[in-house]
């Protein structure tokens, strides 16, 4: 089926609204769970993530690619939504791999050289039976200083987008490229205006999140979003810390993807209302207090203390035996959990928020809590 958004409630620019899909709806605004091969080895399941509230996950096309993916939704076990990203980030990941021609671009991989072709991508993507299809785009660093670049970066965006979209055209979102350059976004956004005006599904906001200074980076999202029809969907890549998550909700943004929170599970530092709390500190060997007293993620329910965790995630060593290891694995994998409920429990109440016409309020008191320290 086509993609279908409707919009339940809004309050001033931050929307409530819902996303149909072939694979069930998701609730927006929310934040993807990414799938990275980094989150594949620790051993978290789709299944599991649903479990504290992912609605929706994103797998990375150049490793789907690379593994001969089939079917995404077989391959990780998960009936629900997926999207895919790009492609185009790989351009800045793996910039000294990387071969960008008027074609596509090719990547050196594993000694072997692999073209990604526009068009090839998208049917990939609909191969493997990804939901909301990202088209190849041409990814700039967002802190290059030379203006022709990001030019380059819209152009070469448009190019690929006109050439391919028509093979995806009811479940391929549009990408605005640009990074901050303002001259460069105007014309991205006109020709996303365009395309979404002849019913491309929504539209995809890139070429940030790459270390410029926040507030440069929210003023460009409201610059993007001011300028998008406020009918169709706007996804935000790379973006998924809790304050600019909140920052991104009041400026339009409907659907979040980031790795910030599994990654800084895995560096054994979780998310609480109270803020960042590192769970490595011998200091803290005695609290016997869980990660979060109102958490209902497995780990907080099943009354696993800070304590716990700091024993089996301490004191690091190759040498470890199994035993060791496994549960440090263990540890890990309940803070990634938390963390995933954590922010998908901050999306439950942003929608409650906008639906209540009160969302300006619980962000300011979200943000007096947990960014006190």
């Amino acid at each position: 089926m086509a993609l279908k958004f409707d919009i339940l409630a809004t309050d001033g620019q931050a929307r409530a609204g819902v996303l149909r899909t072939s694979h069930g709806n998701i609730l927006t605004p929310t934040i993807t769970t990414n799938f990275t091969p980094a989150l594949l080895r620790s051993g978290l399941s789709p299944g599991e993530t649903n479990l504290v509230g992912t609605q929706l996950i994103l797998v990375n096309v150049f490793h789907s690619y690379i593994a001969g993916v089939q079917s995404i939704h077989q391959e990780l076990g998960w009936n629900g939504p997926v999207v895919s990203d790009s492609g185009g980030f790989q351009m800045v990941s793996l910039a000294d791999r990387a071969k960008v021609h008027w074609r596509g671009v090719r990547f050196f991989w594993n000694d072997k050289w692999y073209n990604f072709i526009p068009e090839e991508i998208i049917q990939l993507q609909k191969d493997m039976g990804v939901d909301i299809i990202m088209p190849l785009d041409r990814v700039t660093p967002v802190l290059a200083r030379n203006p022709l670049l990001f030019w380059n970066s819209v152009l070469t965006t448009m190019r690929w987008f006109n050439r391919s979209y028509k093979l995806a055209p009811h479940h391929t979102f549009y990408i605005v490229q640009g990074g901050l350059n303002y001259l460069a976004r105007r014309l991205s956004l006109w020709d996303a205006n365009r395309r979404l005006s002849n019913g491309t599904p929504g539209v995809a906001i890139g070429g940030l999140a790459g270390g410029e200074d926040r507030q440069a980076m929210y003023q460009m999202v409201r610059f993007c979003t001011d300028r998008l029809p406020a009918s169709k969907p706007r996804h935000l890549f790379g973006v998924g810390t809790p304050v600019d998550l909140l920052e991104c909700i009041e400026r339009g943004v409907d659907i979040f993807d980031c790795v910030a929170h599994t990654r800084e599970a895995r560096h054994s530092r979780v998310w609480t209302a109270n803020g960042v709390f590192e769970l490595k500190y011998m200091r803290h060997a005695d609290d016997h207090t869980t990660i979060e007293t109102s958490c209902d993620c497995p780990a907080c329910s099943q009354g696993i203390t800070r304590a716990d965790l700091i024993r089996d995630i301490s004191h690091y060593s190759r040498s470890d035996s199994d035993e060791r290891k496994e549960r440090r694995m263990q540890a890990w994998h309940h803070c990634m959990l938390h963390n995933i409920r954590f922010v998908a429990k901050l999306m439950e109440q942003s929608r409650r928020a906008i639906q209540a016409g009160e969302f300006q309020k619980f962000k300011q008191e979200f943000l007096e809590h947990f960014q006190a320290k």
